[in-house]
């Protein structure tokens, strides 16, 4: 992923060629009127990427000043759309579903990257808490972890989506991850609350293999 810096839409060139604007708006912690107002004006005053997830609840929200935008001025392609899914054990037949489920509430035809929200695909907390598991349970995970890959690259096939990625992954199940993944993740993106040593410990390997997004 090469930067480009200077102009205010500076950007990064993702594995696909697709380029991402490097600051965006997150979305997290953020619902009702007050989203749909912080989205318009991010977009009003030169955001060009938003960041959201299926886990966050506010994809309506998102997806109604998203349309006022379209209706104005912008249109589809001037804006680069995250989402994130949420996956459950008992759910990694319905990947598909989730996607258009997020596709439907943001009023959009496609994403330009749809990320794993987490690495484990067992259920748990909240945005911010991943789940807990024994070494005993690591061959589970990485089975989970096989099919729901798999999953998110049918949805490139089906043009749901542009690209996929990851978001909260360690080193070692990036790793994991490469031996069996057709698609590359586009970018690995971790919260800007994580430990500095370990986004040092990250940066090291993932840019080598998948970039590092914060």
């Amino acid at each position: 992923m090469k930067g480009k810096t200077g102009a205010p839409g500076s950007h990064f060139v993702l594995n696909t060629g697709a380029k991402i604007p490097a600051i965006g708006l997150g979305t997290w912690q953020s619902g009702g009127d007050l989203c749909v107002e912080a989205v318009k004006t991010a977009l009003s005053v030169g955001y060009r990427h938003i960041d959201c997830a299926h886990l966050y609840g506010n994809e309506i929200e998102v997806g109604e000043a998203l349309s006022e935008a379209f209706n104005a001025s912008l249109k589809r392609e001037d804006v680069f759309l995250t989402s994130k899914l949420y996956c459950t054990m008992n759910s990694l037949n319905k990947i598909e579903n989730y996607v258009r489920v997020s596709l439907k509430n943001l009023g959009v035809s496609y994403l330009d990257l749809y990320l794993m929200h987490w690495p484990d695909s067992s259920a748990f907390g909240d945005a911010t808490d991943p789940p807990s598991k024994s070494g005993s349970e690591y061959r589970q995970f990485l089975n989970r972890l096989k099919q729901a890959w798999k999953a998110m690259e049918g949805l490139v096939d089906l043009g749901l989506v542009r690209a996929i990625g990851v978001s909260n992954f360690s080193v070692q199940q990036i790793k994991e991850l490469l031996k069996f993944a057709k698609v590359v993740p586009a970018v690995n993106q971790v919260g800007p609350s994580s430990l500095l040593t370990s986004v040092i410990h990250l940066n090291r390997f993932t840019f080598q293999a998948v970039p590092l997004l914060i």
